[in-house]
């Protein structure tokens, strides 16, 4: 007797879509039936007219627990997280205090514990005065990456000079985990930011300027020659510009960067590095600033039209390897204190619940097909940060981790419904293709028609090594 079986499910995987009874057992995927095959079950999902999908898997959250729960908390982001068809979040260490030391970030896993409605991993984060041990016993604590900020942010975590990248990356690239880098160049961002700005115009405009893809494209370059010198495998935060694109692809694709020959594409010294990008990335040109002012303000800003032609591209094709939400929420009055002034308002934008139908968007819109949502927002994250297969997979042996969407139901986007306490998105009234209608997290409902169902029960996960 099995526990639970779904029937007549249309599953869709990276491999493309197959026919099949899904049996759980235990919280896992126990087996994929041939349609109208025997078997015996408590409890029967039918599935007919639906999709099944791998629960997403976002490789960057940010939950503001703890400290800064007035703007999100594990449990409203996770609760969002839900509705949305999200079952994992990687979440990063930007709280207060920062997830610096392995103590903290026992601690944080202690918040999580009994709050949140998904699983959830940590991130984090390593600076120049992070010792080598420190970053040794946060790797086994569980920390799922390591993350290393160029620009934007606060002193003295913020990685300014070369031999202070190089000593970061040495001390993660001995433990064998991910760093996660955030691009940037902050004297170019210190170079083109103009203050004082207290018009509308004018200050929207200048927030555009103040980070041009330049800045993004130079800490790139850093960023690569850095991991290849310090054999560190490295994972790119927020890809958003063509130049940037350009940047990472030249020196990803050289092989050898110490000045001997390369045996090419297979070489060692190859950088092992992947990659992001957000759906606002893919989906919001720099205009939605100019005319929705703060809800649009997000770092790194809003890039042009041709920026997100080629970010499309890049993901459709393999070459930028993942889809992650950068889920940085803020409260409606926080943001509100830039409608005149955007310099006053924080950056950031909620992303969890609008995530999975944006991505039916895009495949509605031809600009990616199932297959390749199914890669980039399930798969590659769970594979680059060690979840595999547990995480992202429809695979006999996953956890029975799901998503039920049904396609015969457009959803339209609203503010109003929104779980996160940012209370808003820039996709405020975006209809989309289809409702995201049930979430199971290890076989259990944990979501059904937009409400979160049952208590909490997401745990913490640590990377396979």
């Amino acid at each position: 007797m099995h526990d639970l079986a779904i029937t007549s499910a249309t599953l869709v995987t990276s491999s493309g879509r197959r026919h099949a009874t899904i049996v759980i057992d235990e919280g896992r995927i126990s087996a994929l039936l041939a349609p109208g095959a025997a078997f015996d079950a408590r409890e029967v999902i039918d599935a007919s007219g639906l999709l099944v999908l791998p629960g997403l898997v976002d490789a960057h959250v940010h939950l503001r627990d703890p400290g800064l729960t007035h703007k999100e908390d594990f449990a409203s982001g996770t609760a969002a997280a839900a509705v949305g068809g999200i079952t994992t979040v990687m979440v990063m260490p930007t709280d207060r205090p920062m997830t610096t030391t392995a103590a903290l970030l026992e601690a944080k896993r202690h918040l999580g514990e009994g709050r949140a409605q998904v699983d959830f991993a940590l991130q984090a984060l390593v600076g120049p005065g992070t010792e080598p041990g420190e970053v040794e016993r946060l790797a086994a604590a569980g920390a799922i990456s390591f993350e290393l900020f160029l620009a934007d942010m606060a002193s003295p975590m913020q990685v300014n000079t070369g031999a202070e990248l190089l000593a970061c990356l040495r001390a993660v690239a001995a433990t064998g985990r991910v760093a996660g880098i955030s691009a940037g160049d902050e004297s170019i961002v210190a170079a083109h930011t103009q203050t004082g700005m207290h018009e509308q115009a004018s200050s929207r405009e200048a927030f555009l300027r103040s980070r041009p893809a330049v800045a993004e494209a130079m800490g790139l370059a850093r960023a690569l020659i850095a991991a290849q010198a310090a054999g560190a495998r490295v994972h790119i935060r927020q890809m958003s510009s063509a130049q940037g694109l350009a940047v990472l692809e030249g020196l990803r694709g050289t092989g050898s960067l110490d000045g001997e020959p390369s045996a090419g594409p297979s070489d060692a010294t190859r950088i092992d590095v992947t990659s992001e990008v957000t759906p606002h990335n893919l989906l919001l040109d720099e205009g939605f600033v100019k005319v929705l002012g703060p809800v649009a303000k997000v770092l790194p800003p809003l890039r042009r039209a041709h920026d997100l032609a080629c970010l499309r591209t890049a993901l459709r094709e393999g070459r930028i390897d993942m889809v992650a939400t950068d889920h940085a929420p803020h409260l409606p009055a926080e943001k509100a204190a830039g409608e005149v002034d955007l310099a006053l308002a924080p950056g950031g934008l909620a992303g969890l619940q609008t995530w999975l139908p944006l991505m039916l968007s895009m495949v509605s819109d031809r600009l990616l097909d199932e297959s390749t949502l199914v890669r980039v927002c399930c798969e590659a994250p769970a594979r680059r940060f060690g979840l595999w297969p547990r995480k992202g997979s429809l695979e006999p042996g996953a956890d029975a981790d799901l998503v039920l969407i049904d396609p015969r139901r457009p959803l339209t986007i609203r503010n109003a419904d929104q779980l996160s306490r940012a209370a808003q998105t820039p996709f405020d009234g975006r209809q989309t293709p289809a409702t995201p209608v049930l979430t199971l997290l290890r076989g259990e409902v944990i979501a059904r028609e937009g409400k979160v169902v049952g208590s909490a029960h997401g745990r913490f996960v640590a990377p396979d090594v």
